[in-house]
């Protein structure tokens, strides 16, 4: 079994103990069952030819539980001599390539939002101007983009963090609306991340 098949199964088992232990009545934040949420982003993700097309799918199935304005994707490698260290990320994809773009590796320096996001895995949700300056330097593009709060939830396997997806959002989102179906939908897309579709650092 390839890391991507491995990925895949993690990602699908995740989901799977998710909805056995919510019961048959769960259902999603725009009212839909969320069995029937999660195979969407499944299938998205499955039928896609190309990561970009799966990923723009796949948002698709998101939008209506997360409202966002655009959105880009970022792979992240530990250091090849220092496995449990930050190593290096890369922008996989972008809505808006034009301010950023896709590609080039980016070496970390340990900032507050790398720990948070990619070392810890944790979601972050900065939601007003201090916490945007806190951890983005780059917070007046974001903000010249129509960015009021930025979501990033981070996709992680085994637990590494494998990649991690930023949401710019036009509207202030509260942390509580990152909910367990929004988490899990973004689990889905871990074979997207896998290093069969992204070139060595």
């Amino acid at each position: 079994m390839n890391r991507r098949d491995f990925a895949s199964l993690a990602a699908v088992g995740a989901s799977a103990l998710f909805l056995s232990r919510a019961g048959n009545a769960a259902t999603s934040a725009n009212g839909s069952d969320l069995s029937t949420t999660l195979a969407q982003g499944q299938a998205a993700i499955r039928q896609g030819t190309s990561r970009d097309e799966a990923i723009q799918a796949w948002l698709e199935v998101v939008k209506p539980n997360l409202s966002f304005v655009q959105v880009t994707a970022l792979v992240s490698r530990p250091k090849p001599d220092a496995p449990k260290e930050l190593g290096a990320v890369r922008r996989i994809y972008s809505t808006v390539p034009s301010s950023y773009p896709v590609g080039g590796w980016k070496q970390l320096s340990g900032s507050d939002w790398a720990r948070k996001v990619l070392e810890r895995g944790e979601v972050l949700v900065a939601n007003n101007d201090s916490e945007l300056e806190r951890y983005f330097p780059d917070h007046k593009l974001l903000k010249s983009l129509g960015t009021t709060t930025l979501v990033n939830i981070p996709v992680v396997v085994c637990k590494r963090t494998v990649g991690a997806f930023a949401f710019l959002c036009a509207d202030v989102v509260p942390e509580s609306a990152v909910t367990e179906e929004i988490r899990l939908l973004t689990a889905l897309t871990a074979p997207l991340f896998s290093d069969d579709l992204v070139p060595a650092a």
